[in-house]
C-alpha cells in the first residue's frame, strides 16, 4: 500500500514539474531566450498601461469628433493643418461642423489605432484603419511636440480600399476564374501612377 501512495506521489510531483515548465518562457542552454521574452512581455505591458503623448493625443482627437465637441477638437491640432480646419469651421459655422463630426464618427463600423512610431526626437506617427460600410481607411498622422503640447500637424490617406462586399454581408464563395499563372512563364504589366492620395475634409 505504501508503494502505491509514494507512487502516486512522485507522478503528481512530476506532472507539476511538467506544467510549470509549459508555463514558464522557452530559453536557449544560456537563458537569452528568456530574457528577451521577459522584455518584451513588459514592453508589451508598458505599452499598454503607458501609451504614448501622441497616440493618447489621437484617441482624443476620435473621442472629440464622436461627441462633437470643437473645442477640444481644435485644440488636438496644430500649424497649418489647423489653420484650414478653422476657415472650415468659420465657413459651416460651429454647429454645423460638430454635426459633421458627429455623423462622420457614426459611419465608422469599427477602428484600430496602432502604436505610435518614432519620427525624430519630438514628432511621431500614428496610424488609424477605419471600417465604413463601403471601403476600408487607412490615415497616418504626424504628430509633433509644440511649446509642451503634442499637436497634430498633418494627416494623410495612405490607404482607401473599396471591397466586393460591404460591411455585414453575406460571405458567399466564387470559383476561382482560372488557372492562377498560366504556362510559359509570368507577364507583368506597368501601368500610370498610382492614384493620389485623397483627404476627407475632416481628418
Amino acid at each position: 500500500m505504501k508503494r502505491v501512495v509514494a507512487a502516486a506521489i512522485t507522478v503528481m510531483l512530476m506532472g507539476l514539474i511538467f506544467w510549470s515548465s509549459l508555463r514558464r518562457p522557452a530559453a536557449n542552454q544560456d537563458g537569452s531566450r528568456s530574457i528577451a521574452a521577459e522584455r518584451a512581455v513588459a514592453q508589451t505591458n508598458d505599452s499598454a498601461l503607458n501609451p504614448s503623448p501622441a497616440e493618447v493625443r489621437v484617441r482624443a482627437i476620435l473621442d472629440c469628433a464622436s461627441k462633437g465637441n470643437v473645442a477640444a477638437y481644435l485644440a488636438s491640432f496644430g500649424g497649418t493643418l489647423r489653420e484650414r480646419i478653422e476657415r472650415s469651421v468659420a465657413e459651416r459655422g460651429r454647429e454645423a461642423f460638430a454635426d459633421e463630426l458627429r455623423a462622420a464618427s457614426r459611419a465608422r463600423k469599427s477602428h484600430a489605432v496602432f502604436a505610435a512610431e518614432p519620427d525624430g526626437d519630438s514628432a511621431a506617427r500614428v496610424t488609424v484603419e477605419t471600417v465604413y460600410p463601403d471601403r476600408n481607411e487607412r490615415r497616418t498622422y504626424l504628430v509633433e511636440k509644440i511649446a509642451d503640447e503634442w499637436l497634430v500637424t498633418e494627416a494623410e490617406t495612405v490607404r482607401d480600399r473599396r471591397p466586393k462586399a460591404k460591411f455585414g454581408s453575406p460571405a458567399s464563395f466564387e470559383e476561382p476564374e482560372g488557372v492562377p499563372v498560366q504556362p510559359g512563364g509570368l507577364t507583368v504589366e506597368t501601368g500610370g501612377d498610382p492614384p493620389g492620395i485623397q483627404e476627407n475634409e475632416n481628418p
